[in-house]
């Protein structure tokens, strides 16, 4: 019996939302139990290789209407990478923790750029990379120590190994996140850091709404993408999730992309929909803090020394 990733419970209440994928039915549910929100049955192990295959990596649309032309392998001897790349990643760290070096660990490198630039600060630099086309590429064109894996099924890390490790857009596509989450818990030395950064789409006021509709009219909306999202996370259920595995949350950020940002799919009526929920809920994420599409959560592990 399918039990809740979270919370372990067995009761879950159907979204209005599904997917379809080699001809099977994958529902959105929420746990009675947590909230947490996730699909219903998971796709298997063999389904998510031939998902995430190389064409994901490098022929991929981008999901955000700025990027269209931003490949994901550019050319290295373009790009200077002799200073940290500016993202929010490294600014946060640079910014809270001035003049630290890490054993840091990225989980899901991609080609290695960001690696790269923060060896220039000292730092001893680590990769986990799915795609064995952007670890190869880091390993012989950058000289990084990348490992090409999961980091669901991966051994390569020994307990204690590293004081930092984060993961971009990777724990919403994992099979089991709380599994992952203990896996930090383990390689992480105490008080060491674990940085996430995720979506949070359905917890934007619009989404809601828009499913709700469909909810009271006893529709369902299949959507237009393959089921790359497996786990739907909030403010209060990463947070939980967290918590559960020992981490103390230091700080947890809920932003908004910009309506320029935000990826159009659907009809015309759903892309204007979606423009026009985007504006308010935009600017009332800049007064509260709050109802944003993604989540930047600082955690230090609590584990005895």
């Amino acid at each position: 019996m399918r039990t809740c990733d979270l919370c372990g419970a067995t009761d879950f209440r159907p979204l209005a939302f599904y997917y379809e994928l080699e001809g099977e039915r994958l529902q959105g549910v929420e746990c009675r139990a947590c909230s947490l929100k996730f699909l219903d049955p998971l796709p298997t192990p063999p389904q998510l290789e031939r998902l995430y295959g190389k064409a994901y990596f490098t022929d991929r649309d981008s999901y955000n209407r700025e990027e269209k032309g931003r490949k994901f392998i550019e050319e290295s001897d373009r790009l200077d990478l002799s200073k940290p790349r500016p993202d929010k990643f490294t600014e946060y760290m640079l910014a809270h923790y001035p003049g630290r070096t890490f054993r840091y660990l990225e989980v899901g490198c991609g080609p290695g750029y960001t690696l790269k630039s923060l060896e220039a600060l000292g730092w001893q630099a680590h990769g986990l990379e799915i795609s064995a086309h952007a670890a190869e590429f880091a390993r012989q064109q950058l000289g990084l120590p990348v490992v090409t894996g999961n980091i669901e099924t991966t051994e390569d890390f020994r307990a204690d190994q590293f004081d930092l490790v984060y993961m971009g857009d990777v724990i919403e596509h994992l099979r089991s996140p709380s599994a992952t989450v203990a896996k930090f818990g383990r390689i992480l030395a105490p008080k060491g850091v674990l940085v996430l950064a995720l979506p949070s789409a359905l917890n934007l006021p619009a989404l809601r709404m828009g499913l709700g509709a469909y909810g009271l009219l006893g529709k369902q909306r299949k959507m237009d993408i393959p089921p790359y999202h497996l786990y739907e996370f909030t403010p209060t259920t990463i947070r939980a999730l967290l918590e559960k595995h020992g981490f103390r949350v230091v700080d947890l950020r809920n932003s908004v992309k910009r309506p320029s940002q935000i990826r159009l799919g659907g009809n015309v009526v759903e892309q204007a929909s979606k423009l026009v929920g985007q504006y308010p809920t935009y600017w009332l994420n800049r007064l509260t803090g709050g109802f944003g599409d993604r989540i930047f959560v600082v955690a230090e592990n609590g584990k005895a020394g």
